[in-house]
C-alpha cells in the first residue's frame, strides 16, 4: 500500500475532486482527518458537527457529494442512522464510518448497511490513505 505521500501523486479520479462531508461531533478529529484528506490532495470540504446538520447537507449536496466520513456516535443520528438516508438523498456518495468503538457489531452494521469502509480511531494517515486506496480503485473502474 502507499503512503500518503506518494499518494498524492498518482493520478486524480473525477471523484477525487468532489465535495468530500467529514462528519464528527468532536473538532479535533473533523481537523485531523481534514488534514490528511488535504494532504492527499482533496480540497473540497463541508463539515457537521452533529447527525441533523450532516443530513442537511446531504439533502442540500445531493449528486455533488461524493465522499462523507460519518462518525458513529454522534448527536442527532448516528453514522449509521446516516448511511441509510445517505441513499435516498445522494445515492452515488461514498459512505466511511469512522468510530473510536471498533466493536464487531459496529463494523458489520456499517458494512452490511453498505458504508465503502470503517476506520477506527484515532486517524493516522495510513488509515485514511488505506481507505482512500479503496475509494479511487472504485472510482476508475
Amino acid at each position: 500500500m502507499s503512503s500518503i505521500g506518494s499518494m498524492s501523486g498518482t493520478a486524480i479520479s473525477s471523484k477525487h475532486d468532489s465535495t468530500i462531508l467529514v462528519a464528527d461531533d468532536e473538532r479535533m478529529m473533523r481537523d485531523l482527518l481534514t488534514s490528511i484528506l488535504k494532504s492527499c490532495g482533496y480540497s473540497h470540504f463541508l463539515y457537521a458537527a452533529d447527525g441533523q446538520q450532516a443530513l442537511e447537507l446531504m439533502r442540500q449536496e445531493g449528486p455533488a457529494l461524493g465522499l462523507a466520513f460519518l462518525d458513529i456516535n454522534m448527536p442527532g443520528f448516528t453514522g449509521i442512522e446516516l448511511l441509510a438516508l445517505a441513499k435516498h438523498c445522494c445515492p452515488a456518495c461514498d459512505c466511511i464510518i469512522v468510530s473510536a468503538d471498533s466493536a464487531v457489531g459496529n463494523v458489520m452494521a456499517s458494512l452490511s448497511g453498505g458504508a465503502a469502509g470503517f476506520v477506527v480511531k484515532p486517524y493516522t494517515p495510513r488509515k485514511i490513505a488505506d481507505v482512500l486506496a479503496k475509494y479511487t480503485r472504485g472510482a476508475q473502474s
